[in-house]
């Protein structure tokens, strides 16, 4: 269902392209990459289990108008899905512009995982940057549809604060996160336990981009550190999950 779901997003971005398209003049093109890292990461809570992932994604754009798909193996079976490893297929429409130095975006993206569809759940978000020093940028996800599972409910607002740089040849960025969680009385605990709002990770990241023929190699490195606070336990929760100080080592290709 998910899959049908999902490409019937993309085929619906696809019409908006060609009317565009057909109204400006203007080439679609049409970009990908493939990359592995030693682990998934996703807003502070490893994917994998700590385990490898392939992930890769295409995407078609015109304009300021885009619309892709992104892959990754995510968590391992552990006995339940019919013990297959569960796949994410993130399916994203965006169109992004800019108004002198301010930079300005807002899309949609349904979140998809092939075997587990209790997990689907799809957020819409807006963001804005500046074209200045340490290049500040601010974006705003709001869930949009529950998911069946108490993971993501509908009202879910995460925000990326981010900052950007180069030095010694290398891409520096560094990501501050903030939560806001639906509040929910049934299926989530209240506040003080593992779905307190707050402060909740800070990511930072190096890259580098090396041309080989007409392909670019990325080696890229970020560290994700939980910002959640203490449950009684002692450990830190996001998404009612147990989240760690966390590496990621990766390199992608793009085409």
């Amino acid at each position: 269902m998910q899959l049908k779901q999902g490409l019937a997003a993309l085929a619906l971005a696809a019409t908006v392209f060609s009317a565009s398209a057909a109204a400006q003049a203007a080439e679609i093109e049409v970009g990908g990459d493939i990359g592995v890292v030693n682990q998934y990461v996703w807003r502070g809570v490893s994917q994998t289990a700590g385990g490898p992932a392939v992930q890769g994604d295409l995407g078609l754009s015109t304009g300021g108008l885009s619309a892709g798909i992104w892959f990754s193996n995510a968590y391992p079976s552990g006995g339940n899905y019919g013990g297959r490893d569960v796949v994410e297929f993130d399916w994203t429409v965006d169109y992004s512009g800019s108004a002198g130095d301010l930079g300005y975006s807002v899309g949609t993206i349904y979140y998809s995982y092939l075997y587990d569809g209790l997990s689907n759940f799809n957020e819409v978000y807006a963001g804005v940057s500046y074209d200045g020093p340490l290049a500040p940028s601010l974006t705003v996800y709001y869930t949009v549809t529950d998911g069946a599972v108490a993971f993501y409910k509908k009202g879910d607002i995460w925000v990326d604060l981010g900052v950007s740089g180069a030095a010694l040849g290398a891409d520096l960025s560094a990501t501050l996160s903030y939560v806001s969680w639906a509040s929910d009385s049934v299926n989530r605990p209240t506040v003080g336990t593992s779905y307190e709002d707050g402060l909740s990770v800070l990511a930072l990241g190096a890259s580098k981009d090396v041309e080989v023929g007409d392909l670019t190699v990325t080696p890229s490195f970020t560290v994700s550190v939980p910002l959640a606070s203490e449950a009684a336990d002692g450990n830190r929760y996001i998404y009612n999950t147990q989240s760690e100080v966390e590496v990621v080592a990766g390199l992608n290709v793009a085409f």
